[in-house]
């Protein structure tokens, strides 16, 4: 009623997609809250490579899946369901008299004409009531615009399409098209004609439109991530002339530096020299002065033959074979010589070059920067605008050290790349530069962060975040659709927590449960198994149930999974030694896998089940110490994993899954451990003294880096681990 009541608010043209100008169908709502065709959407995403609201321009990053995930606008369904009944049985006549209808009153069920309406208005009981305007595209609508020109009172009934007019059935011009054999056709033919004709214009123009526009868009795209990647080439240039132009003037500043070492070095020499050659020079000119004053005196025999000694001492010093050396003034003459190959250089790169690269590569938004953990194999999507081959790109990972190791590029087809590769250094960032020709492409370098692995988190007693059942210990673990940690612990208090250990809320389901496993449904639905009512219970995301499965059947329902394809529930029952299927749609039992036994094929106290993507079963069959498997068609396959305490085997598996590459990881006695899907060992997770104690429900709650959650049941806390 509230979506009738809102006719009389709504234009018509509110019920019309701006996609293809028809009444929506399957309409859905984006965050902007403009409303579209969901198939209309679909061929705007595909025609144009992204999603762009026609109304409003905003972007969205959508993938088909994610279409049909939108929220439907329920309103306009309840309006377009309301006008199209409302249309469809609109009576020939006016329900008070013999006028054409153009009024619906929903609250009346009357159809009412343009006179009678003002008396509807008038009865102060009727006043308030919403009233649909029929539309005005029937007779009504054509009165004014399909009356004869020539015979007003007259409507236009044919269309003779040869000579391209319109006539009444008085206009004589008919009769010689008739007698001519025109094409003569009812008027209402050919305006349902020029009609479907126009729309088709119309809906080829709009195409066009929406393709000129979102090439506009690109090229606008294109022009700010040219100017962006210009802005940072100016700078990255500034940046290396400033710091050719720093180390120039460093290395210039040595060079005088030594400049000035050598010719200290020289000065002292020569002072040396210089000083020792005046001290001999004095005492030649001292000796010479002292015999001027003793000419013509004899008597002065002594002294002269001490002057003599003197001289003769000199002569020896500055006659002998070493005085050259000794006194001999270096001929060094420093000498500069300019760098031939910093002119080679700086005539041909110099401090660089700009180049571009072809084809538009980019580095997918969500890989520009990824977590994986030591040893784990990364894969990093490269896209191209054209279709080329893989030979042009090329990448390189470097860790701190610079020490560089290759990478796989194996080209996808439809101008996709993907890029593998293997960091083997924990706790370190790595860049991989992709390269394409000499030019890095936008997106790179990709910043890997290469994280340790083992035990990463420890969230504390859960029973301190609890009010229900506060004795009992934590037995599940799920991921919930906003990629938060949801804990079980055999109570109606559901905890959730971030990926960091963060405690973020207590959900207390609404019904008088005991929570023990819980499964995500691909719809975004919930299946736990309750071990107070012995059945297991369909939810929604707050918990409010949706349908139960399995009363008076279970005994005591544990692991569970749902098989999203043929909609088959499999729940292990721990005191029925078996697995139970329901289906998912209508609670009806299908039937059970495996009996009572320590046989192959049979069960002791299963505990958890998941499947492959073959839809294969694996079973954690506790009592019996053993993984096994079952095909899709419920038969026995093989043991996966024996029973045995070393690394390789289990005793008492309690939790069993699958992740994204096909491993499966399984919870046993004291230890975490993974193996590839056909049971062959590859490691352990945890180490010894990371405190498991009974280990029970696991789930895997990243990828991008390996990440597991373990209900660690004993010590009632979760451990957070790298894999």
């Amino acid at each position: 009623m509230y979506a009738v009541k809102a006719l009389q608010f709504l234009d018509k043209e509110d019920l019309k997609c701006a996609i293809c100008l028809e009444r929506m169908t399957d309409p859905k709502t984006l965050k902007c809250l403009h409303s579209y065709c969901c198939h209309c959407l679909e061929t705007l995403m595909r025609t144009q490579g992204k999603l762009r609201c026609p109304k409003c321009g905003q972007h969205y990053q959508l993938t088909k899946g994610d279409l049909k995930k939108l929220t439907s606008n329920e309103m306009i369904n309840h309006l377009l369901e309301y006008v199209k009944k409302t249309e469809s049985e609109k009576p020939a006549k006016c329900s008070n008299c013999d006028n054409q209808p153009k009024y619906n009153c929903p609250e009346c069920l009357l159809y009412l004409c343009a006179d009678c309406i003002k008396q509807h208005k008038l009865i102060p009981a009727l006043k308030d009531h919403p009233l649909y305007t029929l539309d005005e595209n029937e007779e009504g609508g054509k009165d004014e615009h399909n009356k004869c020109p020539t015979h007003c009172n007259k409507e236009l009934e044919f269309y003779c399409s040869t000579c391209k007019k319109s006539a009444c059935d008085d206009c004589k011009h008919v009769l010689r098209c008739f007698l001519n054999k025109h094409n003569v056709i009812p008027m209402i033919t050919a305006i349902d004609d020029f009609n479907h004709n126009a729309n088709e214009v119309i809906n080829t123009a709009q195409g066009i439109k929406n393709r000129l526009q979102g090439t506009l868009d690109s090229i606008t795209n294109d022009r700010a991530d040219f100017e962006y990647h210009l802005k940072l080439c100016r700078t990255a240039i500034k940046v290396k002339e400033k710091t050719l132009i720093k180390k120039v003037k460093e290395k210039s500043k040595k060079l005088i530096s030594d400049l000035e070492k050598l010719y200290k070095e020289k000065k002292e020499d020569v002072d040396s020299q210089v000083k020792n050659i005046d001290t001999k020079l004095t005492k030649v000119n001292n000796v010479m002065a002292s015999i001027s004053t003793m000419m013509n005196k004899p008597q002065e025999t002594e002294t002269l033959e001490s002057h003599k000694t003197t001289i003769n001492t000199v002569r020896d010093e500055i006659l002998g074979t070493d005085f050259d050396k000794s006194f001999h003034i270096k001929n060094i003459t420093p000498t500069f010589i300019p760098s031939t190959h910093l002119d080679e250089v700086m005539n041909t790169e110099c401090i660089g070059k700009i180049t571009t690269v072809d084809g538009m590569y980019k580095v997918d938004q969500d890989d520009e920067v990824i977590s994986v953990t030591k040893g784990q194999t990364f894969a990093v999507t490269v896209s191209s605008l054209s279709e080329s081959n893989a030979c042009k790109l090329s990448a390189i990972l470097s860790n701190p050290s610079h020490e560089e190791s290759a990478t796989d590029v194996e080209y996808q087809g439809n101008g996709e790349y993907k890029i593998t590769g293997r960091c083997n250094v924990e706790g370190d960032w790595l860049t991989g530069k992709i390269i394409a020709g000499e030019a890095h492409i936008k997106g790179s370098p990709v910043n890997i962060k290469v994280e340790s692995l083992g035990l990463v988190h420890t969230i504390g007693n859960i029973s301190d975040y609890k009010e229900h059942r506060k004795e009992n210990k934590v037995r599940d673990i799920m991921l919930d659709t906003d990629g938060c940690i949801l804990v079980s612990s055999a109570s109606k208090d559901i905890l959730k927590f971030n990926q960091s250990g963060s405690f973020l809320a207590k959900i207390q389901v609404p019904q008088d449960v005991e929570v023990l496993n819980m499964h995500l449904m691909s719809d975004g639905h919930m299946v736990y198994s309750d071990f107070l009512g012995k059945c297991v219970v369909m939810c929604d995301n707050k918990f409010k149930e949706i349908i139960s499965f399995g009363k008076g059947i279970l005994k005591y329902p544990e692991g569970l999974t749902v098989n999203q394809k043929t909609g088959v529930l499999y729940v292990a029952d721990s005191k029925a030694h078996c697995v139970f299927k329901f289906n998912v749609d209508d609670g009806r039992l299908l039937g059970k896998i495996g009996s009572e036994g320590s046989e192959v094929g049979q069960m002791n106290k299963p505990v958890d089940v998941t499947l492959t993507k073959e839809g294969h079963m694996i079973i954690a069959d506790f009592a019996n110490k053993r993984i096994q498997m079952f095909d899709a068609h419920d038969k026995f396959m093989r043991i996966l994993v024996g029973c045995g305490k070393e690394d390789g085997k289990v005793r008492g598996p309690c939790g069993v899954t699958m992740d994204m590459d096909e491993n499966i990881i399984v919870s046993s006695n004291h230890k975490l451990q993974l193996f590839d899907k056909n049971g062959v060992f590859i490691k352990r997770i945890d180490h010894e003294d990371d405190g498991l104690s009974t280990p029970g429900g696991i789930t895997v709650i990243s990828n991008r880096p390996r990440r597991v959650a373990v209900a660690n049941h004993e010590a009632n806390n979760v451990k957070i681990f790298n894999y």
